[in-house]
């Protein structure tokens, strides 16, 4: 089994690019991850890789570092994978590419550093940055209309390309329409959004941001509580209840809900099981769910989220609100519901 070493998922876009690629493609690999804050980061890369940076491809008894090397690595012991496209033409375009990408763009990474989860204010370029996002518009405007991708078919060249794609939408970067077209794709494709998944999971984080400013490494951001209130909204509207779970506490998680009392004959309930009884029964009571939300503020103090949302159960609309306090993993170990008169 491959073996792929990376650093922090959140901050590591040289990481996500052979991860996105693998994970895309289908291709079998396991993850170890050494986060930035270990006191030993540096002598544990170190012995892998002489170089001392990420990311490491470990297969068997080759030991591979860059992410151009990995690429060429995988396309030797993969070579129907389809990593580079079969045609030469566009095969040559996408090495060209993917090398543009390697040695080009610094002034956009200087200026915009990535965070997959910390929107950055959207800025004005300096002249330099400007004109590379200048060439990073005509490249992902020149998407294939019919595949969708900048060689054909998925390819490196996509896994390359996809971290600048993320900065844009961090950081609110005017592009074209057609560029922009490509940006959503690539953003929404299954192996960006599972990798964007573990991120968020992710708590070991370096003590500041690039710009300074510390992170609430105990528990989340405020970007963070506006993601999982979205996450919550979805999963009820989708009636998939094992989501919803998941983002409560595996043990000794509790909630309190006047509907509660109304199924259960309790107001307060208790646990993954009892969560799951409760809202099984509820769930068999209500056809159609429809949750739109409104706010969800964050205090860090508390470690509280407060969420506010319009609530169509069946046809029956109210406004209503929940408070959710977290555990030190970000997950919901107490939650509370609040509901208001009928619209």
């Amino acid at each position: 089994m491959l073996k792929l070493v990376i650093g922090n998922r959140r901050f590591s876009s040289w990481s996500m690019r052979p991860w996105l690629l693998m994970k895309q493609l289908g291709i079998p690999f396991e993850t170890q991850q050494v986060p930035y804050t270990r006191a030993d980061w540096a002598g544990t890369v170190r012995a892998l890789h002489a170089a001392g940076t990420v990311p490491v491809l470990i297969a068997g008894e080759l030991v591979v570092g860059d992410t151009l090397a990995i690429v060429e690595t995988l396309a030797e012991l993969f070579p129907d994978r389809g990593i580079w496209p079969a045609d030469r033409v566009l095969r040559a375009r996408a090495r060209s590419l993917c090398a543009e990408m390697h040695s080009s763009f610094g002034a956009v990474r200087e200026e915009c550093s990535f965070d997959a989860f910390s929107p950055g204010e959207p800025r004005a370029l300096s002249a330099r940055a400007t004109a590379q996002m200048a060439r990073a518009d005509a490249i992902f405007a020149s998407a294939d209309a019919g595949g969708g991708f900048l060689c054909g078919a998925y390819s490196a060249a996509d896994a390359f390309y996809t971290p600048l794609a993320l900065r844009v939408l961090q950081y609110g970067l005017t592009v074209s329409a057609q560029a922009r077209v490509y940006i959503d794709r690539v953003a929404g494709l299954p192996a960006v959004r599972a990798w964007l998944a573990e991120a968020e999971a992710e708590r070991d984080w370096p003590p500041v941001m690039p710009g300074g400013r510390p992170y609430h490494r105990a528990v989340i951001s405020a970007e963070d509580a506006l993601r999982l209130a979205r996450r919550w909204v979805a999963a009820w509207n989708a009636r998939d209840l094992d989501a919803v779970l998941a983002m409560f506490a595996a043990e000794g998680a509790a909630f309190v809900s006047p509907k509660a009392e109304s199924i259960l004959g309790h107001a307060r309930v208790e646990g993954q099981d009892g969560l799951r009884r409760y809202w099984s029964a509820a769930l068999e009571r209500i056809p159609r769910i429809e949750f739109r939300l409104e706010a969800a503020d964050w205090d860090p103090a508390t470690s509280t989220v407060l969420v506010v949302y319009d609530a169509d159960l069946d046809g029956r609309r109210s406004r209503a609100a929940e408070r959710w306090v977290l555990d030190h993993a970000g997950r919901i170990r107490y939650g509370e519901a609040y509901y208001g008169a009928s619209a």
